[in-house]
């Protein structure tokens, strides 16, 4: 039963992770219509500046948020309007084939400045709280508790700001929104310095628990894309769900199958990806919720 209990703790917990790191692909993927190859990446980005700070300016990783999140958000803005918004239009395969470019440029030049040593930070957020025989993380603990609230925070957003329902109008339908006033490019701008924000964000919670290094995105890439397709696009609460359910899927194989560690778990939450393409392709939750009319 405790070791039931313990794999149950940290399967949340990594699936808290899991819901704050892919909110941006989803919400990027529902509204706009484009596949970020180059998610994973920005994840990185958002952890070297963390672990800069921390390395530097001794910032813990966790206040480096108040930096990462501003900054992370104009990268966001600048590569929309500079790059991204000249494609989202084009037929699918341009936007795929830019965002991963764009992955191939990120991990490589963070290569060329930071080289492959795996990079790690200090912090004073340690140590264990026990329940019984259970203990509780106090870094994974505080991980998922700032991804609820980037969830939260989110939902609440979209749901009741008139820029939240422009983004969602925009994701239903983008000529009907033109016809209402909503100036379609500004509302992919704004979202996509949005999800890059929190897709930097996501980078941050990941660094006091996981090394750094350039080519570490590219599994969370593959994680969100997972995460998205049995969720539904754009759906917050479902993308939350979704992330949970990988969380603990991974943790309890890798608990009850000795000598596999999590990669029989990554297997399993793939096959399962299967299973709800072959069975529900719009997601298990479906996608964002519509704009109520007035």
């Amino acid at each position: 039963m405790d070791q039931f209990l313990q794999a149950l703790i940290n399967g949340v917990a990594l699936g808290g992770f899991y819901a704050a790191m892919v909110l941006g692909f989803s919400i990027i993927w529902g509204v706009m219509g484009v596949i970020n190859l180059a998610h994973g990446e920005f994840l990185m980005i958002g952890a070297y500046l963390a672990w800069i700070m921390n390395r530097y300016f001794h910032w813990e990783p966790f206040a480096t948020l108040i930096v990462v999140l501003p900054v992370m958000f104009m990268l966001g803005y600048l590569l929309q309007r500079l790059l991204i918004n000249r494609v989202v239009e084009r037929p699918p395969l341009i936007s795929l084939l830019v965002t991963y470019a764009l992955s191939i440029v990120f991990a490589n030049i963070l290569k060329l400045f930071f080289t492959g040593t795996p990079r790690s930070v200090d912090t004073v957020i340690a140590g264990f709280w026990r329940l019984g025989n259970v203990t509780i993380p106090v870094v994974k603990t505080s991980i998922l508790v700032i991804s609820i609230l980037m969830v939260l925070t989110l939902a609440l957003f979209l749901e009741y700001t008139r820029l939240g329902k422009s983004i969602r109008a925009a994701a239903q339908n983008r000529n009907a929104a033109r016809m209402v006033g909503i100036e379609i490019s500004s509302v992919y701008a704004i979202t996509f310095a949005i999800c890059i924000a929190l897709t930097g964000g996501a980078g941050v919670l990941i660094t006091p628990i996981q090394p750094i290094f350039p080519f570490m995105g590219q599994p969370f890439t593959l994680k969100a894309f997972a995460i998205t397709t049995m969720s539904g696009l754009g759906n917050i609460w479902g993308a939350l769900l979704g992330s949970l359910v990988l969380g603990l899927l991974e943790v309890y194989v890798a608990t009850y199958i000795p000598g596999v560690g999590t990669n029989l778990g990554i297997v399993v939450s793939y096959v399962i990806l299967v299973l709800v393409l072959i069975i529900r392709p719009q997601g298990l939750f479906g996608g964002l919720k519509p704009v109520e009319q007035t």
